[in-house]
């Protein structure tokens, strides 16, 4: 269980409204921004800002104090193609009455972009990158989001070290999004195949303890969504056809 804890300088930073999105954040399964262990213990906050982005990141106390960093203007947080580590998801899902194949992207190193809207809104760095990428807020599972041009999942069935299944998520510029395995659940396979697509959501769920509940993954879903957490889209997949079964 990790115990926050926030320096004077950041608590005034951030102000009432984004202490209060900032204390919200689980960082159950988070990673130290650090030294890449999990989160355990005493837990600092440190705020990276500059001319247009607050960025919000958070390590062991044995690896750095809570403090605000000034950066230059230019400053702006990685993109996920720089090496954010991510678990990935798959589930069937009902979106309005149809079973749909999803994936869900968690990042495992929990930092945020601070909005400059009175709400102090605290938005998944990732998340905050595809908005601008065309993803979109998602507030209710109804319906499938757009799709979004020139982003590709390839599945490649069978082809782990352990002869699991892997997936490779590009984005438009050929960097890496998602690359690692991914266990695909009955059905999944045949309903991207018929669609041409899965349903891409990021956000904070806690999603990778509910893979086999799909009525908790739902309703965990929801929840991300109802808080502003969650952003998607419709990317393509496809399967090589070597690797196809």
């Amino acid at each position: 269980m990790a115990d926050l804890h926030m320096s004077p300088e950041v608590r005034e930073l951030l102000g009432p409204e984004g202490l209060a999105r900032a204390a919200e954040v689980p960082l159950t399964n988070g990673q130290c921004a650090t030294c890449r262990e999990p989160l355990t213990g005493t837990v600092n906050m440190v705020v990276r800002t500059g001319g247009t982005f607050t960025h919000v990141v958070y390590v062991h106390d044995r690896c750095g104090p809570s403090q605000v960093i000034h950066m230059g203007d230019d400053f702006a947080p990685a993109a996920p193609a720089d090496g954010y580590a991510m678990t990935m998801t798959a589930a069937v899902l009902d979106h309005g009455g149809a079973d749909l194949p999803v994936l869900v992207a968690e990042t495992v190193g929990k930092a945020y972009v601070v909005t400059d809207n009175p709400t102090g809104e605290l938005t998944n760095v990732v998340a905050s990158h595809l908005l601008s990428q065309g993803f979109q807020l998602v507030a209710r599972l109804r319906q499938a989001p757009p799709q979004v041009a020139e982003w590709i999942g390839v599945l490649l069935i069978g082809h782990g070290p352990a002869g699991e299944d892997g997936l490779l998520v590009l984005d438009p510029d050929g960097g890496q999004f998602f690359t690692g395995a991914v266990e695909l659940p009955d059905g999944w396979l045949q309903l991207a195949a018929r669609y041409g697509w899965a349903v891409l959501y990021v956000g904070t769920v806690g999603l990778d303890a509910l893979r086999h509940d799909d009525k908790a993954a739902t309703k965990a879903l929801r929840a991300a969504a109802q808080a502003g957490q969650l952003v998607g889209a419709r990317i393509a997949i496809g399967t090589p056809a070597a690797a196809q079964r």
